[in-house]
């Protein structure tokens, strides 16, 4: 009889702790890591890891896989970038608890705030719960490739509680925050890791409302994060006004509530850190609150990514030109007939000529001054930290014309399949020093992946594989842009598994959960970006393949080899723990 179930040798252990990477051995029996080092005896399955870095699967702390998750088991975006755990209920949007008349409401909300289509969610989401425990009960049901988590959404607790008055973002009567707290702490205590809150006028529903809670008095927010705090287990996490550099005054002032909330309520505060092209320094200021909160011993967390954060604009999805009145009813029509249309000319002058008649939501990033500075040309791959000369605004100036008339006809390349990168946040400066200043601040954890959000037009599931290969691996060490290998995956495994208290992964030790990826390092590269059509009802989501992780392992076995699910089910919801 073996004594191991799989012995994986001769890797370069990267084990998470941040220490430097060493050659040994993991050794895994019954779903753990059994021994690390030189590992002797035999096993049922040997893996040559000779080549290969071997490292925890990645905690990514930032997805918005609420809905898909009810129906999706395996969520290959995030799987094939080696995502062994994912935490869901972000940015205040979910879809628990629910009220069976606000089904409708909540797939508006999320079509509006995340641009998952309310179409797929309509014909693909599974109503098994009302409450909280009921919808991680429903969810648990299902086997998955990796685990997932959830936290319990303001959104949707507003208008569960108060209906149509939460969900018109009226005020809360004391009675309606008692219910609301208490619905809380319900939540967490059944195994939510998390409470979540918007703040923010970019995000909105289909029906052009905020999301409940954006106006939420600060007496409403500190009762929740106390209800959090009581169930001693999880954190709040916040997306401040001024997000994409629309309020950078309520900002300011949402940073000192913030801190407020984090000492009144005893809970751990996070929130959304990013650069505006409207103020390229106030993260600093924001970083400066986050140090005097912690001198006075309250937690108040940046979340930052981990690269500039691009906005693909294509005629497949999302672009500038959506809200004009011409382009009315373009969007319903199959992409053959769009890109035809598109193509004419007198509806490309139309287009040119017309102003965008809104002033929230997408409209906001599309009336900054600076769009076109900040929007580049992409070529076969998606450059993340392109040249100065790429830029929309440096080509139209080069060929003396309209940088409106550049991006239009960009888009019209490869039969409408053409895409450009909008930079709307951390790249204000054209370089990606505020991204790496915000990665070293040992206050900081690395998230804003989004993987399930923004289908149509953001894709940053694999920012992890980013991290690895632009910052760890292509950038010589010393320079200024290198992180260490082993920096990048402490940020992307143990680090994140202890701001949650996920306590069982995210090292490779002894006795925890044995979640590895096997990384064929110099091999692992993110490819260009493509509109496929598999989400339910056949609406579209952008989908970016890798190639480099050869294997994905979640408690012991093998989901992925090579960016291909195995079919592998060992995945379940993840609840949250008392802390102590």
């Amino acid at each position: 009889m073996s004594r191991f179930d799989t012995i994986i040798r001769g890797g370069s252990i990267v084990d998470g702790s941040g220490r430097a990477p060493f050659t040994g051995d993991v050794a895994i029996k019954d779903g753990t890591i059994a021994e690390v080092g030189k590992v002797s005896g035999n096993a049922a399955r040997v893996v040559d890891a000779t080549g290969l870095t071997v490292t925890p699967g990645w905690v990514d702390i930032h997805t918005h896989y609420d809905g898909q998750a009810s129906w999706d088991a395996e969520l290959t975006q995030s799987l094939v970038h080696g995502v062994t755990t994912a935490v869901m209920g972000n940015c205040g949007v979910g879809f628990a608890p629910a009220a069976p008349d606000r089904h409708d409401f909540l797939m508006g909300l999320m079509e509006g705030v995340e641009d998952i289509p309310a179409a797929s969610l309509r014909a693909g989401m599974q109503w098994k719960w009302e409450s909280f425990p009921e919808y991680l009960d429903a969810l648990d049901a299902t086997p998955r490739s990796f685990d997932i988590a959830a936290q319990v959404a303001h959104g949707a607790l507003r208008a569960y509680v108060m209906g149509e008055r939460g969900a018109a973002n009226e005020a809360a009567t004391a009675a309606d925050i008692a219910a609301m707290a208490r619905l809380t702490q319900e939540a967490m205590e059944a195994g939510a890791v998390g409470f979540t809150s918007s703040r923010t006028e970019v995000h909105i529903a289909v029906d052009g409302r905020p999301v409940p809670g954006t106006y939420a008095a600060e007496d409403e927010l500190l009762a929740l994060a106390r209800a959090v705090n009581a169930s001693g287990r999880g954190l709040v996490e916040m997306v401040n006004p001024g997000i994409v550099g629309e309020d950078i005054e309520a900002m300011a002032r949402d940073m000192q509530m913030m801190k407020r909330l984090a000492a009144q309520s005893g809970s751990p505060v996070m929130f959304l850190l990013l650069q505006h092209t409207t103020d390229p320094a106030q993260w600093q200021r924001q970083l400066a609150v986050c140090e005097e909160a912690a001198r006075e011993g309250h937690r108040l967390i940046p979340q930052v990514a981990g690269r500039p954060i691009s906005i693909l604009f294509s005629f497949e999805g999302e672009h500038p030109w959506r809200f004009m009145p011409s382009y009315a009813g373009l969007d319903d029509l199959p992409f053959a007939e769009r890109y035809r249309r598109l193509a004419d000319p007198a509806l490309r002058a139309r287009l040119l000529a017309e102003e965008d008649p809104n002033d929230t939501g997408f409209s906001l990033i599309y009336k900054n001054p600076t769009l076109w500075e900040n929007t580049y040309v992409t070529g076969a791959t998606i450059d993340y930290t392109p040249p100065p000369a790429a830029s929309v605004a440096a080509i139209a100036r080069e060929r003396g014309t309209s940088p409106w008339a550049v991006a239009y006809d960009e888009l019209l390349k490869d039969g409408g399949r053409a895409m450009l990168a909008h930079f709307s946040v951390n790249y204000a400066e054209q370089n990606p020093g505020a991204v790496q200043a915000m990665l070293r601040h040992p206050l900081s954890v690395l998230g804003l992946s989004d993987a399930g959000a923004h289908v149509r037009f953001i894709v940053d599931a694999g920012v992890h594989t980013y991290m690895l290969s632009r910052w760890a691996r292509d950038s010589a060490a010393g320079s200024p842009e290198h992180l260490p290998l082993e920096t990048v995956v402490h940020k992307l495994t143990a680090a994140n598994a202890a701001l949650y208290g996920f306590d069982d992964r995210g090292s490779l030790v002894p006795g925890l959960r044995a979640d590895l990826n096997l990384i064929d390092l110099p091999r692992l590269a993110a490819h260009r970006p493509r509109m496929v059509y598999d989400l339910p009802a056949g609406m579209p989501r952008l989908e970016q393949a890798v190639e480099g992780y050869v294997a994905t392992l979640v408690r012991g076995e093998v989901v992925q080899e090579n960016g291909v699910p195995t079919g592998a089910r060992p995945g379940r919801v993840l609840r949250s723990r008392r802390r102590g």
